[in-house]
């Protein structure tokens, strides 16, 4: 039976349904419940998210740890969807267990790469499509979200290589597919404030498809060891005996190494049992900072590694006596919220996305400023005080920064993207 109207006032006309009529003149018919048939809940459909994995080849990068750290957090979900990984290369091991993956034979940085997935794919049943690396395929009839970690390559090239050819060959292709992306994409994922700011900056029009998610912290990269555990991992890196400052990230000129490494020579140059450890992943060689670690100071004082175990590299962060982490720019900045699971005290910049991450939990200073810098290392070596306070700040501001969450709103994210198709 349909819900009755509103009766309306004495000498109104009404045009009623005979069963309206008879309710009207029961005497009771005010103080009857309406009676509506049960309605059963409809549930929502389980999605199928096609997720491109394809720069999966190194999970300790920023993109990898997302992409492995997103996918189990929303199979944790109440209601997760269905993932199909989407690899390059040959078949091997799984990413992440029990789970679909497809391998293809195209990489994510080929110039052809937005054209080439699609057909790729052709055959492969999936509702959503997530590109969680800035470039979007296109020739797809579903729906797809972007995450965009930053946009670098367009802010300034020069941030990306110390190669004039690649600054401008990278510019070109970086600039042309995160305009692609941000065009073709049903919603954009920023992984921080700044990020989505930056977008909407760039291309003011995208404003309402972007939503900030921020990533999390991998608790099962970055816990707790015991101490005698973790200087006998970094004990052919750096001997328990020296404190030192640790700085973590790729060889990219935006990551500010060198002015890293003035500021440690130029604070502790008095201190001859400090030392510093830069692990620096492989590109193209900073001249200027190969001179620098080239002279008798820095010979003897910095240690600089390409790449190290995981079960090190939680090691070093627990015996850091500082992290130091210079950045120019970032969409996010992992070593920080890294250093701050592993309760070691932080100096980073004033810019970026980097005071949005750090928050009280760190000393902020100029990137460019060299001393200040170095002011900022010496303050946190000397004051145990300040030391103690950035790091409870550090503790307690790690509840942002929670995968579980980040999976949470990400699937919401989906959800207005197909609704939206």
């Amino acid at each position: 039976m349909r819900e009755i109207p509103p009766q309306p006032a004495v000498g109104m006309n009404l045009a009623a349904s005979e069963g309206d009529a008879i309710l009207a003149r029961s005497p009771a018919a005010d103080s009857l419940p309406v009676q509506r048939p049960a309605v059963e809940p409809v549930p929502a459909p389980r999605l199928r998210v096609a997720i491109d994995a394809r720069k999966l080849r190194d999970p300790e990068s920023g993109v990898g740890s997302y992409i492995v750290n997103l996918t189990q957090a929303l199979l944790r979900r109440e209601g997760a969807p269905e993932i199909l990984l989407i690899r390059a290369g040959k078949p091997r091991p799984a990413a992440v267990p029990g789970i679909d993956e497809v391998f293809v034979r195209y990489p994510a940085e080929i110039a052809l790469t937005p054209r080439r997935l699609a057909p790729a794919l052709r055959g492969r049943r999936f509702d959503l499509f997530h590109s969680p690396f800035d470039i979007a395929p296109r020739g797809f009839d579903v729906p797809v979200v972007v995450t965009i970690h930053d946009i670098n390559w367009i802010v300034n090239p020069a941030y990306n290589s110390y190669n004039y050819f690649m600054r401008k060959a990278g510019g070109f292709f970086y600039r042309t597919r995160l305009t692609d992306a941000m065009r073709d994409a049903t919603r954009i994922v920023a992984i921080s404030q700044a990020t989505r700011n930056a977008i909407v900056e760039y291309a003011p029009w995208h404003e309402r498809k972007v939503r900030v998610v921020r990533s999390g912290v991998d608790r099962r990269r970055i816990f707790p060891i015991p101490t005698e555990e973790a200087e006998r991992l970094i004990a052919p890196v750096v001997p328990p005996e020296h404190p030192f400052v640790l700085t973590v990230g790729q060889a990219s000129p935006y990551k500010n190494h060198l002015s890293a490494v003035r500021a440690f020579l130029e604070a502790f140059a008095g201190r001859p049992e400090y030392r510093m450890v830069l692990v620096r992943r492989p590109a193209a060689a900073d001249p200027r900072l190969e001179r620098l670690l080239a002279t008798p100071l820095a010979r003897e004082r910095v240690r600089r590694v390409t790449s190290v175990s995981p079960a090190v590299l939680n090691a070093l962060y627990h015996r850091a006596r500082i992290v130091l982490h210079p950045s120019y720019y970032e969409g996010f900045g992992l070593p920080l919220v890294e250093a701050m699971a592993a309760g070691t005290p932080l100096v980073s910049s004033s810019v970026s996305s980097m005071p949005e991450i750090v928050g009280p939990a760190g000393l902020l200073v100029s990137p460019g400023d060299v001393p200040a810098i170095a002011e900022a290392l010496v303050a946190l070596d000397r004051d145990e005080v300040l030391r103690g306070r950035l790091t409870a700040a550090g503790r307690e501001r790690l509840a942002l920064f929670d995968w579980d969450e980040s999976a949470k709103a990400t699937l919401q994210v989906y959800g207005e993207a197909f609704s939206a198709r």
